[in-house]
């Protein structure tokens, strides 16, 4: 684990910016493809479909946010580590269910997921949890401010506007690149006590 966390430290803020970005996008998409099957009264594609195309927001977003803590976590302390715990619940949520889509819907042929399965999804509000401890953690690192601020601003928008979450993080995948273009750091020393 350490390892993987080490690795996550190193990742350049330009590709973690981009990642935020592309989740931001896919979730976006996502809300919108929703938005126009209920105006239309079409179908909606099949569940397996969705976990492998646009929901790959729930792998982007957190393994970001993660790998953002990774690179602070000498300052965040047990909040940031808390945090960071609770963020691995989305990709785990998506993994469960898209193998789960795939077995069932796409090998067997069955169709949606049982409600059961489906019931998986609240994990969705464990990982928004973890992106306001986190957020909270960043928020205390005099370093880290603006981080915290994008990590809380984008599930409380999103509770008022379904797009909130999508427009904040998109913004602030779209700062970490640009920061992360004008302030380059080496890839074998992660700046782990700067925010960068």
């Amino acid at each position: 684990m350490r390892n993987l966390i080490n690795r996550l430290a190193r990742v350049p803020l330009q590709v973690v910016g981009g990642a935020i970005l592309l989740g931001a996008i896919l979730l976006a998409v996502h809300y919108t493809l929703i938005a126009h099957i209920a105006a239309t009264g079409g179908l909606e594609p099949e569940q397996w479909i969705g976990g492998l195309t646009v929901k790959w927001y729930w792998v982007l977003v957190p393994l970001s946010f993660i790998a953002l803590w990774a690179r602070r976590r000498d300052r965040e302390g047990l909040l940031g580590r808390v945090g960071a715990v609770l963020l691995t619940s989305a990709p785990l949520m998506w993994a469960m269910i898209t193998t789960s889509a795939i077995v069932w819907g796409g090998l067997l042929g069955r169709g949606d997921l049982p409600e059961g399965v489906m019931s998986l999804e609240l994990l969705i509000y464990v990982f928004y949890l973890g992106a306001l401890v986190t957020g909270l953690a960043f928020l205390l690192d005099t370093g880290a401010r603006w981080w915290g601020a994008a990590l809380i601003a984008g599930p409380v928008v999103d509770v008022v506007w379904p797009y909130g979450a999508a427009v904040t993080f998109a913004v602030f995948g779209t700062g970490l690149m640009l920061y992360g273009f004008r302030h380059r750091v080496p890839l074998d020393t992660p700046e782990i006590s700067q925010a960068r």
